[in-house]
């Protein structure tokens, strides 16, 4: 739920014919003959105007009946209407009782975009693989989601829906992760790949889970503050040193570190604090034999036994390291390594002077 790409009741869409996405639009009456100079002017004209969403196109992209908001009766809730070139979709405007409205993979910008506000009782907007610069849209009592990948936004620090919770704008241009006004319903943020680089004034107490990935992230110092936060993934992102983490964290539980640049066994150790933490996903790390990049040669690579047993036995509460979910036989192996540690006395000293090597160089 928290998640989006979650296509909204797929599974009870009523299939509807559709209009084939090049059928011209209905207009009433017969047009008059034109000149040969004429028609090379509208063909000109109609090459660079602007491609309308009419209201037939609407109708057969309708699905997902449900209840009106007042609940007096039945309507669709749901318009699907993509990879159209649309830039103009004022007529969706028609269709007041809409919630779940996708245009992805069209040619809106933010100000074709806004038409979709004038839905009263909107709850989810994606648009996807637009021309928006700015996620911006007028303020809607019952928005909750948002998503607008790939696209080529800068900043969302202009974003206010009162009631949103999701946000998903991966594959844009945002650098920094900012509101201008809280939002206290926020649970899920999604900024994977974006030129996010600082998340240390982070201040999002309700988040359930956040997305990171492939971003120029260098420290998770901020994250402390994220109590409620469940689902950390921060894939791909130049990471060595792991501060940031905090008992107060008590619900995270999965935690993404794949291809980050973690080098040793004492930053894993850092983990320790997290009393809630079940996955982890180390691979291509360099602690794992990895590059810190990403690197499809080693999709199917297969794991150093001896370095999953550490890791365990670091972290006892684990059940998942990267895709594999830890064996009786590891456990008890990780068990008599962690006594092993306890009766040596655990000396990280030598693990301590490699962290302060890698501070300096920082």
């Amino acid at each position: 739920m928290l998640k989006s790409h979650f296509n909204i009741a797929k599974q009870h869409d009523i299939e509807l014919e559709e209009l084939p996405e090049d059928a011209p639009e209905e207009v009433p009456g017969e047009a008059p003959e034109e000149t040969e100079d004429e028609l090379e002017e509208n063909a000109q004209i109609t090459f660079s105007s602007e491609r309308r969403l009419n209201r037939s196109e609407v109708s057969v992209r309708l699905s997902l009946l449900g209840k009106t908001a007042e609940g007096d009766g039945y309507t669709y809730l749901k318009a699907s209407c993509t990879g159209m070139n649309l830039t103009n979709i004022s007529a969706i405007k028609s269709f007041q009782h809409l919630q779940f409205v996708d245009v992805s993979n069209n040619s809106l910008d933010l100000e074709s975009l806004q038409e979709v506000t004038e839905l009263p009782f909107l709850i989810l907007i994606h648009a996807d693989k637009n021309l928006l610069n700015s996620a911006a849209l007028k303020k809607m009592k019952y928005m909750q989601v948002m998503i607008m990948n790939n696209n080529s936004i800068t900043s969302v620090h202009d974003v206010y829906q009162p009631e949103l919770c999701t946000l998903e704008v991966g594959y844009n241009k945002i650098k920094k992760i900012q509101f201008d006004y809280k939002m206290p319903n926020i649970k899920c943020l999604d900024f994977r790949y974006n030129l996010v680089q600082d998340i240390s004034d982070f201040d999002f107490p309700n988040l359930d889970s956040l997305y990171l990935a492939g971003n120029k992230i260098t420290t998770l110092v901020g994250i402390e503050r994220l109590v409620n936060l469940r689902i950390l993934h921060v894939r791909n992102n130049p990471i060595k040193l792991l501060y940031g983490f905090h008992p107060g964290l008590k619900k995270l539980q999965y935690l993404n570190l794949r291809n980050c640049r973690v080098a040793s066994l004492r930053q894993v150790k850092k983990l320790r604090v997290l009393p809630a933490l079940e996955t982890l996903i180390l691979k291509g790390c360099p602690y794992m034999g990895g590059t810190g990049e990403e690197d499809q040669d080693a999709a199917g690579e297969e794991e150093d036994t001896e370095l999953r047993v550490e890791i365990l036995a670091a972290l006892p509460r684990l059940k998942r390291l990267n895709k594999g979910v830890f064996t009786p036989e590891e456990r008890a192996e990780a068990k008599e390594l962690l006594k092993q540690w306890i009766e040596e006395g655990e000396n990280d000293e030598e693990e301590l002077v490699e962290e302060q090597e890698e501070e300096t160089s920082n």
